[in-house]
Parts: structure tokens; C-alpha cells; sequence
């Protein structure tokens, strides 16, 4: 999916993180119609104004919405409609809901006078008088405690009855990492009305948390507490993932509704337990997890299977390191790398392999946040050919004992030449001997040492080992015996040859 510019994406996260508003209305179901019943009288405190009570069949408390009709009893209202928000309140800071006195009729006195009060002055009724509002008799001082019942029903109306809603923000829509889990910025309440709670659900990666200030994890918070979520980094398997956030409310409304008599000369009445309506509201958020991503592996530059054993780093252009770690035969990820350019660097090659002292260089940008790195292993192939030779002919020969031993004294190989090489391989980086044990048959031992060193840039090496033929040395008895030998045969020569010269001269 082509990315979006920086603009663009706050832009549209600004208009998901808005509240969005579902509201349900009226869970209670409003009654039809109702039953009047029997009227009580209640004594005349005010000026002498004197009316009856008015209650439904069932005994719940009616209020008369209009004194000038006859009274309602024993009869059937229906249903009209819903009244404002100040009669609403009347009815619910009235009696029976509430005391004022701890005498029912009293309190049923300023609750019903309060009401065609509060009428007179805000639907141009006609209930109460002068008389009534100001200058009949008060013995029980009720007129200041109906009077302000008003003030606060008129304060109701204008305000109308209670908007339930709700919306989250946050002052960040991009979640960071934070160890092993993404973290978003505190999260709250923008705007609330009628509510003290809410519930949070959370969706687009698996066990995702939420958080209060404490780190206490819960899912129910009040309107004024902040919380987080906190995603797995395990649970995001890409590099751009959305996390939705639902909040849920009920706020509680508490309405009066109208009914009227089917006999239209009766007065009209509300009841005097108000309607409560729960009214469900939810709001939604969403964030962002916006990381990159690096995914790095070792491999065999000849067959490109997969290797463990190998030391990496990866440092940013400055040197620092951002991450070490030791290769396996899966892909190591590294997350949420900053814009910038990095380098892969190897300080311990798997075993068997050859260092590889050439960095890998890649860079993420806005455009390149998904990488995929192959770092590759050369095997190491020593190979050590040891011969012995004849030093004056240069010809192979077989027959002498070696011995290889490695720096430490330790022995690596005893063989007993021929006329061919013998091979070593496998070995480690270090410096090794060769030596002669015994020599070929009809050559001296030679007593030379001869060292070669392993290194990743030297794996290979010929060692020819010279032998010396011995020389044979005469028989020292046999000598003498053939010189004697011969000084008698030459002094034989010599007497007969004087012998004979001697007889010549007589």
C-alpha cells in the first residue's frame, strides 16, 4: 500500500480520533396510559390555597399540571408527551423523592405548589395568585423553600434536560516503543456530559492492555482518569498496524411526561416518580504503530543456508550501537529504527566460517521502512599438504613417522609418510609444528622443526620435510687384513726380485 505523507496521515487520524457519537434512547418504555385514583385533601398552608392529592390506582403520587380544572380522579389518562426539563426537576427533587419537612403533606404541598409556580412564571399559567406568592399567610414558612424549588426548575429549563456524550483525544495518535510493547500517549476524556464512567475495548492486535497512571491494567475508567495501551511488540507482525478504541457510557436521564383524562375538564398530571431513560453512548480513537522494520540473517555464501553462531551489530552513522546479538537459523528483527542510514558488522564468525570483515550498509526512509538483510559466511577450507622427501633427489619417500602439534603442545596428527601427500584439514587459526619421530629406512633423522600458521587469509600451505641418505663407512678389520696382505705380497716382490738380480751379478 503506498504510504502516506506525514500530512495526510494527520490529518485523517485527527478526524478518526474524533468522538463519534451512537446514541440509544428511552431504554424504559414510557406507559401509554395510566389509572387515577382516589385524591386526599391537603390542608391549606399558604394563604389559605387548599387542593387534594392525586395518586394512580397502584398508590404512586400524581402532580396536577393545571389548577383550574376539576380534579382528576378514578379515571383513565393517556399519554400526551414529554414535558421540559425544570418540570422534570420538580418531579424529582419533589416529594416523594425527597423530604423537606419529614410531613408528607407538607412536602406534597411545596411540591405541588412549586410546580403551578414554576408554570405561572414559564408557560403563562394562571395556577397561583398574589395572594399565594406574596402576601397570604406563611405560619409554616414554606413560601421560601417553593420559591427556590422554582428558581432551580427554571435553571433546569434553560439548561434542558442532560446531554449524555462523550469523546477520547490523546495529545499523540502514534504509539512508541517501549521495551517489548508499543506504547500510546495518555489517553482521556476530551468532553464528557452526564456520564462518571466508561468501559474500553480495544481491537487490531492480539492481547493488547490497557492501562491506568498507576499501570494497573482495567478496562472501566473514571471521566477524569488517563490510561494507555500497550500492544505486544510480538503482535505486530508488519510495519504499520491501526489500533481501534472503543469507549462505552450509559448517562441516566430522568423525565417527566404529560397525561391527560379522557374526560378533557379533568386536570392533567405527571407522575411523581420521573421516567429514567438511559441513554448509551460510545466514542471511538484510533492509533498508529508506524515502525520500521529490519530483519537480518546469516548465511552460507556457497549453499545460502541459514547460520548460527555469528556475532553481529548494528551501529547508526555516528557508530553507536542500536542492537548485538548472536545469529540463529531465523531472521532477527530489530523494530522502530529511526530514519537514517546503519551498518551491519560481524565480530565473531560462526564456526567454520571466515570472518566476514565487510559491513552491510542500509538506509530507512519514509518510502523504505521494511528491510531484509542476507549476511553472508565464507566456509573455511584449510588444507595442509605434508611430505617427506629425499633432499638430493627431491623424490618422495615413504617410511618416516611425523608428528603435528598445535601451539599449546597438544597433538593434532601422527601418520607415517608415503609417497604421497598427507592432508590436514579443519584446522583452527593458529600456528602448528611438524616433526620427524623416526626417519625412512637409509636416511638420517632430521632433527628440523617446521612451523606454519593458520589465518582466515592463509588456509593453505605445502610442507616438504628433507631426509639425508646415510653414507657407508668401510670395515676397519678387513682394511687392515688386505693392507698386511698386500705389504707381504709387495715385500715378497721385493726379496725375489733381489734374490734374482743377486744371482744374475755372480
Amino acid at each position: 500500500m503506498k504510504k502516506l505523507t506525514q500530512l495526510t496521515k494527520t490529518f485523517l487520524l485527527v478526524l478518526i480520533s474524533a468522538a463519534i457519537l451512537f446514541t440509544s434512547l428511552n431504554t424504559s418504555a414510557v406507559a401509554s396510559s395510566i389509572q387515577l385514583g382516589g385524591v386526599e385533601s391537603v390542608p391549606g398552608y399558604i394563604g389559605g390555597v387548599k387542593f387534594t392529592t392525586k395518586t394512580k390506582t397502584d398508590g404512586t403520587l400524581l402532580y396536577c399540571l393545571n389548577m383550574n380544572k376539576k380534579t382528576a380522579k378514578n379515571i383513565t389518562a393517556n399519554l400526551v408527551g414529554e414535558r421540559d426539563a425544570g418540570v422534570a426537576y420538580i418531579v424529582t427533587n419533589g416529594y416523594p423523592n425527597k423530604s423537606f419537612t419529614g410531613d408528607r403533606l407538607k412536602d406534597y404541598y411545596i411540591t405541588q405548589t412549586a410546580l403551578w409556580w414554576y408554570l405561572d412564571n414559564t408557560a403563562g399559567g394562571t395556577n397561583l395568585g398574589k395572594n399565594f406568592k406574596e402576601t397570604g399567610s406563611d405560619e409554616h414558612n414554606l413560601r421560601p423553600t417553593i420559591k427556590a424549588l422554582v428558581a432551580k426548575a427554571e435553571e433546569a429549563k434553560k439548561a434542558g434536560y442532560a446531554k449524555t456524550s462523550l469523546a477520547l483525544t490523546a495529545s499523540n495518535f502514534d504509539m512508541k516503543l517501549d521495551g517489548n510493547y508499543y506504547v500510546s500517549e495518555e489517553i482521556y476524556a476530551k468532553s464528557y456530559s452526564n456520564i462518571s464512567s466508561y468501559t474500553v475495548s480495544v481491537s487490531g492486535a492480539n492481547n493488547i492492555k490497557l492501562v491506568d497512571a498507576s499501570g494497573k491494567e482495567k478496562t472501566t475508567f473514571g471521566v477524569k482518569e488517563k490510561f494507555r495501551v500497550k500492544v505486544p511488540v510480538n503482535s505486530v507482525s508488519g510495519t504499520s498496524l491501526t489500533i481501534n478504541i472503543a469507549a462505552a457510557a450509559t448517562g441516566i436521564v430522568y423525565k417527566a411526561y404529560e397525561y391527560k383524562p379522557t374526560d378533557s375538564s379533568m386536570q392533567p398530571v405527571t407522575v411523581s416518580i420521573p421516567e429514567k431513560e438511559e441513554v448509551k453512548v460510545t466514542a471511538k480513537l484510533s492509533l498508529e504503530i508506524d515502525s520500521s522494520r529490519v530483519r537480518i540473517v546469516k548465511i552460507d555464501a556457497t549453499t545460502k543456508n541459514a547460520l548460527a553462531g555469528a556475532t553481529l551489530v548494528v551501529k547508526d552513522a555516528k557508530g553507536t550501537v542500536k542492537a548485538k546479538w548472536t545469529s540463529t537459523t531465523n531472521y532477527h528483527v530489530i523494530r522502530n529504527l529511526p530514519n537514517g542510514t546503519y551498518t551491519v558488522e560481524e565480530t565473531a564468525a560462526p564456526q567454520g566460517y571466515i570472518l566476514n570483515t565487510t559491513p552491510m550498509k542500509f538506509t530507512i526512509t519514509n518510502t523504505n521502512r521494511d528491510i531484509t538483510l542476507k549476511f553472508e559466511n565464507t566456509p573455511r577450507e584449510t588444507v595442509v599438504n605434508i611430505i617427506k622427501i629425499d633432499a638430493s633427489t627431491g623424490d618422495p619417500l615413504a617410511g618416516a613417522v611425523l608428528l603435528v602439534k598445535d601451539s599449546q603442545g597438544n597433538t593434532i596428527a601422527q601418520f607415517t609418510s608415503t609417497t604421497e601427500p598427507y592432508v590436514l584439514t579443519d584446522l583452527a587459526n593458529g600456528t602448528y609444528t611438524v616433526e620427524e619421530v623416526s626417519a625412512p629406512a637409509g636416511y638420517k633423522h632430521s632433527t628440523e622443526v617446521k612451523s606454519f600458521t593458520i589465518t582466515d587469509e592463509s588456509l593453505s600451505h605445502q610442507i616438504a620435510f628433507e631426509n639425508h641418505p646415510e653414507v657407508p663407512v668401510p670395515d676397519t678389520a678387513s682394511s687392515s687384513l688386505i693392507i698386511t696382505l698386500l705389504g707381504i705380497v709387495i715385500i715378497a716382490s721385493g726379496i725375489s726380485f733381489v734374490y734374482k738380480n743377486g744371482k744374475k751379478a755372480r
